[in-house]
C-alpha cells in the first residue's frame, strides 16, 4: 500500500515538473490584441519590461493590407537611435535589434502581409536583458527592414496579437 502511494506521488511530481519545463507556468507581462495605427515616417512602439531573470518569451502575429517592418530592440540605446532617425536626425548607427524576433512582413497567399514569431506566432525565448522595445515600423529606417513607404504614403492599420511572458520557475 505504501509503495503505491509513493509511486502516485512520484508520478504527480514528475507531471508537475514537466509542466513547468514546457513553459506553461509563466506570468503574462504584456498582452496586446488590437488594431494599431502607424503614421508614415514613424513606428508604433511598446516598451516591454525585462523578463530575462529567470527567462522570458515573446509571441506575436501581425497583419496588414500593406508591407511593414517589425523591430525588437533590446536596449534603450538602440531605441534612442531608431527614434532619432524617425525624428529626422542622422544617428551614427542604425541598430537592427534582435532579428530572430523582428522581421519584415511578407505577402501571404490571400494578398495581405504578415509578420510573426517563428512557427506562425509560436513562443520564442528572449535571450537579452531588457528593457525591450517592440516596434511596428512605417518608415524608411534602413537597418534591416524592407517595407519602405511609397511616395504617397498613408497611415497603416496593423492588427497585432502580442504576448510577452516571464517564467515563474527557473527550470
Amino acid at each position: 500500500m505504501e509503495r503505491r502511494r509513493f509511486l502516485q506521488r512520484g508520478a504527480v511530481g514528475v507531471a508537475l515538473g514537466t509542466v513547468g519545463c514546457l513553459g506553461t507556468g509563466g506570468e503574462v507581462v504584456v498582452t496586446v490584441s488590437r488594431e494599431v495605427s502607424v503614421q508614415p515616417g514613424t513606428g508604433w512602439i511598446r516598451e516591454i519590461p525585462d523578463v530575462s531573470d529567470p527567462g522570458g518569451s515573446i509571441s506575436y502575429i501581425s497583419r496588414a493590407q500593406v508591407p511593414f517592418d517589425v523591430y525588437f530592440f533590446t536596449s534603450e540605446t538602440q531605441m534612442r537611435r531608431y527614434d532619432a532617425y524617425t525624428s529626422g536626425e542622422k544617428p551614427e548607427k542604425h541598430p537592427t535589434g534582435d532579428r530572430d524576433i523582428g522581421r519584415t512582413a511578407t505577402e501571404t497567399a490571400n494578398g495581405d502581409y504578415k509578420a510573426s514569431t517563428q512557427n506562425n506566432g509560436g513562443r520564442q525565448s528572449i535571450d537579452e536583458t531588457g528593457p525591450y522595445y517592440f516596434v511596428l515600423d512605417h518608415s524608411d529606417y534602413p537597418a534591416a527592414g524592407g517595407a519602405w513607404p511609397s511616395e504617397i504614403s498613408k497611415r497603416r492599420s496593423i492588427y497585432l496579437d502580442l504576448t510577452v511572458t516571464r517564467q515563474r520557475f527557473g527550470f
